[in-house]
């Protein structure tokens, strides 16, 4: 049974939302309205429905006598994969709007047909990234929403415009104006205000006009009244809880025969521009990170793989000396505790490139966690990750940096000393739906009641001297969002804090794959030939070395120019080829490629320090038939090449 407390903050909740919900499709009518202009309608509108609804993309199709206008907005542009055609496909016959999910690589798409009294004369189309839930109430609204659009543009076709002649109708259109207008005479006393800068700058007690402007408004420029021309500013304005970035720009107003001289004061909220250049600007921090970490990582995985491998041979020429195999396998268990690290840092530079897809909660999280253990040295970890989770659909790298800030937020919180608890499980809310449940729980000083309320508000935080003030928990609300989920959190002051993000589960799960059965080396593959391809030396040694004792042939290239000329040549005897990807001059997936032009059936196997499965599913288009990642032990190529050139394998 729901408890009191929680029943009036779930009511307070839904209010919110409601007011929230009006005061957006408030500004969508007021903004279509102050745009009845045909092309303005067609091309500027679509930006008005992303900004002011939580859809993240909008497109408006117009068939105009067989030439079809378009107007298009998205977060990312990559998504402009719509036409009429395919729109009118999945719309068919009916006049009524739908919602489909997956389709077009949107996991929810809205399609409302435009009409002209029975006839169909094209579509706006709402899409968003990721699929959610949509509540019948919601939408209605938007159905009444596109229903104003569509008379709208009807009215802009017609060229039935009034046109503005009193001053009555002059003053309709200030009070009714869409942002804060106001007036102030030559001593910077508030004279006019219109109905939007009452609602944002009146004072409780009702005072605005006839109070100094700087008094009510603090922050504006300050040579406001002294000057005669334009000047443009910017206001950081807090009213009702509610943190705001104003674009200030005033000019001077005279009224005729110089009778008098006010100044006109506009205020552009350019509040979600500001967050949107901060959210671009951290994530292209991250990018760079990601790109100095993924070029080192590459670097010294290079390095390892002759560690690891050279150690591994040397553990077989030393069985006779215990104490330097010892040696030996104290520089194996080295390298590769390096290597793990290194996969670590290479998993972080991948996502790091924004990709869309399916996402392992899981395997994300081992990878922040691991990277984030050499800077919490003092804090205890306990992780429980659930088995089997199944994959969502979202972006690695968002999802990668709402962990990444939550974590180090914890680590804050406790002054670098204390527990943190991570787990995943498995979980369902009233509905039947299926969630993920991510876990954080820190012991670090906590969060009160009052500014629990208040973490998820662009540019509020408790900390002091943080460059990107505020944002951080922003974003983390932004981005689950995204995804369809949603954020939960438990605290009191000295006592800890609890973070619960729940993520739905696709309805549908991918098959879970069988392991494979282990390679075993056999005296299959004696006196067949290879070609090892690779600039470095030492692997081209490593490989040689590996392979020594079972009867195979060599032949060996330092780059792809010299590969393809050895490869014309013997190509009638070679039986593998072992590929570096990365090497100067031709690159391998061009090597790879010549090598397939004259040999269709030819076995090759790529050599990689690390490879995304976007890049090896690129090179699959050329047919690859094995990946041999470094860095690599001598098992690994023994049972790679027996895999290849085994009767199993051919």
């Amino acid at each position: 049974m729901m408890k009191k407390e929680d029943l009036q903050n779930e009511t307070m909740r839904l209010q919110w939302n409601f007011y929230e919900r009006a005061i957006n499709n408030y500004s969508i009518i007021m903004r279509i309205m102050s745009s009845v202009e045909e092309d303005i309608l067609v091309s500027y509108i679509p930006r008005v429905f992303v900004e002011e609804s939580f859809f993240d993309m909008c497109k408006v199709m117009v068939d105009d006598d067989g030439i079809i206008r378009e107007g298009f907005y998205s977060i990312d542009e990559t998504l402009h994969n719509l036409d009429f055609t395919s729109i009118s496909a999945i719309s068919g016959s009916t006049s009524m709007p739908s919602l489909v999910d997956d389709v077009f690589g949107y996991g929810i798409l809205y399609v409302y047909p435009l009409r002209k009294e029975l006839k169909k004369i094209g579509y706006l189309v709402l899409g968003k990234r990721y699929y959610m839930e949509v509540e019948m109430r919601l939408v209605r609204e938007l159905e009444i929403v596109c229903e104003i659009f569509n008379r709208s543009l009807l009215l802009s076709e017609s060229g039935h415009r009034k046109e503005l002649h009193s001053s009555a109708t002059f003053s309709t259109v200030l009070e009714e104006f869409p942002d804060p207008f106001l007036l102030i005479d030559k001593k910077g006393y508030v004279c006019y205000v219109n109905k939007k800068a009452r609602e944002e700058f009146e004072t409780k007690k009702g005072f605005l006009v006839g109070e100094r402007v700087d008094r009510v408004i603090p922050g504006l420029p300050e040579d406001l009244v002294k000057k005669s021309g334009i000047i443009y500013g910017e206001v950081n304005y807090k009213s009702k809880n509610d943190y705001k970035v104003f674009k200030v720009e005033s000019f001077a107003v005279k009224e005729e025969k110089d009778k008098g001289e006010w100044r006109a004061v506009l205020f552009k909220n350019v509040m979600k521009k500001k967050v949107s250049e901060e959210e671009h600007l951290l994530k292209k921090r991250m990018e760079s990170v990601g790109m100095l970490a993924g070029g080192i990582a590459h670097d010294f995985n290079n390095m390892l793989t002759g560690i690891l491998g050279y150690s591994s041979l040397m553990k077989k020429a030393l069985a006779s000396d215990a104490k330097l195999e010892r040696y030996a396998e104290a520089i194996e268990h080295s390298a590769q505790r390096a290597s793990k690290l290194t996969r670590h840092l290479l998993n972080f530079s991948r996502r790091q490139k924004k990709s869309s897809g399916l996402v392992d909660i899981n395997a994300l999280l081992d990878d922040v966690l691991f990277l984030l253990k050499e800077s919490i040295r003092d804090i205890q970890i306990e992780i429980d990750l659930e088995n089997g989770l199944p994959h969502i659909k979202g972006d690695e790298a968002e999802l990668q940096n709402v962990f990444l800030n939550l974590l180090i937020n914890a680590r804050d919180a406790m002054n670098g000393r204390g527990l943190l608890n991570v787990t995943t499980k498995m979980c369902s809310k009233p509905g039947g739906r299926e969630f993920i449940h991510i876990e954080i729980e820190d012991t670090g000083k906590g969060i009160d009641e009052a500014l629990r309320s208040k973490i998820f508000e662009p540019y509020f935080s408790t900390k002091e001297g943080d460059s990107n003030l505020g944002m951080g928990l922003y974003l983390v609300d932004k981005a689950v969002k995204g995804h369809g989920g949603f954020i939960e959190v438990a605290s009191e002051k000295d006592k800890g804090t609890v973070f619960g993000l729940y993520f739905p589960v696709p309805r549908t799960r991918s098959a879970v794959q069988k392991k494979k059965a282990p390679i075993v080396t056999n005296g299959l593959i004696r006196e067949r030939s290879i070609l090892i391809v690779d600039d470095e030396h030492m692997i081209r040694d490593l490989l040689k070395g590996a392979l020594a004792e079972t009867g195979v042939s060599i032949l060996e290239a330092d780059s792809g120019e010299e590969a393809l000329s050895i490869f014309k040549t013997h190509r009638e005897e070679i039986d593998l080829v072992i590929l570096d990807v990365i090497m100067p001059g031709i690159k391998g997936d061009e090597v790879l490629r010549e090598i397939r032009k004259a040999v269709r059936d030819a076995r090759v196997v790529i050599s990689s320090g690390f490879m995304s499965e976007e890049q090896r599913a690129k090179l699959q288009e050329y047919k690859v038939d094995g990946f041999l990642d470094k860095p690599f032990k001598d098992q690994d190529v023994l049972e790679i090449v027996a895999k290849m050139l085994s009767e199993e394998g051919s």
